[in-house]
């Protein structure tokens, strides 16, 4: 989250502790910092959550102290609050409002599954309403989908990975938000992953498999607006090139998991070989 930054003071207040205290952990190397134009330090929230991981005893935090976020919110308002700074831009907003969630604790899939998910329901109903456009619906997404790879940036870890994964969207779906998340809870759990975003078409699955050793696929089909792989006419194409993948990934022994809203659409349209779900929190059973 590049643009969002914790001054001494702040972190201090983070932290629960001194100015001086801030310094000497810096000055020791325990606590990594950057430079301002005026030569003050200032702080990451990758910086913070390094130290924090690193932190030989529990870290208790202040989290109020967290840029951009009222203190007045609780956590059922995120959603909303996720959804009100997306259609005003406030893409930084919502970097503090996701980071503030992982800071006190709440695991990756809740986060996706309870507000982050809600908050595009908050915005589709909006649409839905004719409250807003649809290029202000696009615009909203993008926001969220910025600060989502603001996130995945702060907290991924550059470990090795033994598990490789391609997640995906069928043709026709053109969010990558869902496919983006499911990423990230891969990348948790010790996945080198593929993203090949929204809109890939079977030709272009076929040679990613050809060129990679996957030993899991992750498609998302959505039920929003924005996706139409699952629409009446689309429908039967989405069936065969699952049909396809299927078969695809039996040959090549890869574990196939087809999740989203839009699933229940074709489950019954393609043979077994498969593992379905409907919520992000359901992921980590399949893996």
């Amino acid at each position: 989250m590049a643009k969002n930054y914790l001054n001494t003071n702040q972190l201090a207040d983070l932290f629960k502790v001194d100015n001086s205290t801030i310094r000497r952990w810096t000055m020791s190397g325990k606590l990594s910092c950057s430079s301002s134009v005026g030569g003050h330090r200032k702080f990451s929230y990758r910086d913070i959550l390094s130290f924090v991981n690193s932190s030989s005893s529990k870290v208790k935090l202040n989290l109020n102290t967290i840029n951009n976020t009222d203190v007045k919110n609780k956590l059922i308002e995120y959603p909303d609050q996720i959804a009100i700074n997306s259609l005003n831009r406030s893409s930084e907003k919502i970097d503090s409002l996701i980071f503030k969630l992982y800071m006190e604790g709440i695991n990756l899939s809740e986060i996706f599954d309870n507000y982050i998910d809600k908050s595009l329901d908050i915005i589709q109903q909006k649409l839905d309403k004719k409250e807003i456009s649809i290029a202000e619906e696009h615009i909203a997404r993008k926001q969220i989908s910025l600060s989502l790879n603001n996130f995945r940036n702060t907290i991924h870890k550059n470990t090795e990975s033994s598990r490789r994964a391609l997640c995906l969207n069928l043709e026709n779906d053109i969010p990558d938000l869902a496919i983006d998340m499911i990423q990230i809870i891969l990348e948790s759990n010790s996945f080198s992953v593929h993203n090949a975003g929204s809109n890939t078409s079977l030709t272009d699955i076929k040679l990613l498999i050809e060129k990679s050793n996957f030993d899991s696929i992750f498609i998302y089909l959505c039920s929003r607006q924005c996706c139409t792989s699952t629409v009446e006419t689309n429908l039967s194409k989405s069936i065969d090139d699952i049909n396809k993948i299927s078969r695809i990934c039996l040959d090549s022994k890869i574990n196939l998991n087809i999740g989203g809203p839009a699933t229940k659409a074709i489950i019954k349209e393609i043979p077994s070989g498969f593992k379905s779900f409907e919520k992000f929190s359901e992921i980590t059973s399949l893996i």
